[in-house]
């Protein structure tokens, strides 16, 4: 049976919930390979043929400018912006600012409803999302950990450059591919879930109606475990089909725009969409305010990139198990 919990309906008004981190593998594949020969498909990536694939991408993002560049036919404008390259490690981490452009509209003060800006056809609003890669030697695959907001992310852009770029000079097809959940956060299995938060909450009208009335069009309803308890099983329970957990989920779901689990493992939470099966979930780990800094409103940068060394660190132990690398 699930544990007694506590209902408590709010309004979302924490900027941490528009941000998260979406991890991707990085991996080179060979199409000139004969498996029938023995021959791998994925090339090690710092022996991709005479190239390196940290090398590659350093050299083509240090030869980028602070101007930004035009993508016609996206109707994008992007730079990379603060990239720093840590040789030792094999790392880089910094920023890749992206926008729209091509329609027109009013940008208004929420606070007094008027309109302070009128946004033209050529005007682009730059959101700035942080990047990281790493790229080991001796493995044949990487890591990229990407920053969204509110769901919106610069994968598709960054990745065509990049692909555009890397093939230019090797030759080969570079692949970026979402982590899933089951590869990559397995050690959280077994972690207690600790809340289950309903987005876009619709159920109970009467309780819904004195929310709207505070002046926010979105609801969350939080669904806590008691002090020093647990809310049913372990994580993985609520995307067993088979479980009470997973019943109770399906029963909420019908309520509400999305469903969340927060885990917690040996102090650390992590945030995880309810949806598909786990195995065929897209990671996505959510920033919360109490793990990163928050300035009006964006990831402070020195916090953001101590917390996602640690978020790194999981997915290399989950990746490279057994072999003690460390970031």
């Amino acid at each position: 049976m699930l544990a007694y919990i506590q209902l408590k309906p709010f309004i979302n008004r924490r900027s941490g919930h528009m941000h998260s981190i979406a991890p991707y593998s990085i991996r080179c594949f060979n199409p000139y390979s004969d498996p029938k020969k023995g021959e791998e498909r994925y090339a090690v990536l710092d022996k991709v043929g005479q190239f390196d694939v940290y090398s590659v991408f350093k050299d083509f993002i240090s030869a980028q400018n602070d101007k930004f560049k035009i993508v016609e036919d996206s109707k994008q404008v992007y730079r990379f912006f603060g990239m720093k390259f840590y040789d030792d490690k094999r790392e880089m981490a910094g920023w890749f600012e992206a926008g729209s452009y091509g329609v027109k509209n009013d940008i208004i003060d929420i606070e007094t409803g008027n309109v302070d800006f009128q946004k033209a056809q050529n005007n682009a609003e730059i959101i700035k999302h942080y990047v990281r890669f790493y790229i080991p030697s001796g493995f044949d695959e990487g890591i990229v950990l990407l920053h969204n907001y509110k769901g919106n992310g610069i994968k598709t852009l960054l990745y065509e450059l990049l692909r555009e770029n890397f093939t230019k000079v090797t030759k080969r097809t570079l692949q970026m591919n979402p982590l899933a959940y089951k590869k990559a956060f397995k050690m959280w299995e077994e972690a207690q879930a600790k809340e289950i938060k309903l987005t876009r909450f619709q159920g109970m009208a009467d309780i819904t109606d004195q929310l709207t009335k505070l002046g926010h069009k979105e609801q969350q309803l939080i669904v806590k475990s008691p002090v020093r308890g647990k809310l049913g099983g372990r994580l993985k329970d609520f995307f067993d089909p088979n479980s009470e957990e997973y019943a109770v989920v399906e029963f909420l779901r019908p309520h509400c725009g999305e469903v969340k689990a927060i885990a917690e493992l040996n102090g650390k939470k992590r945030t995880f969409t309810i949806g598909r099966p786990a195995e065929e979930q897209v990671c996505e780990i959510m920033i919360e305010e109490d793990e990163v800094d928050m300035v009006a409103g964006n990831p402070d940068p020195v916090s953001l990139h101590k917390w996602c060394t640690q978020v790194l660190q999981e997915f290399v132990d989950s990746i490279y198990p057994g072999l003690q690398v460390k970031i």
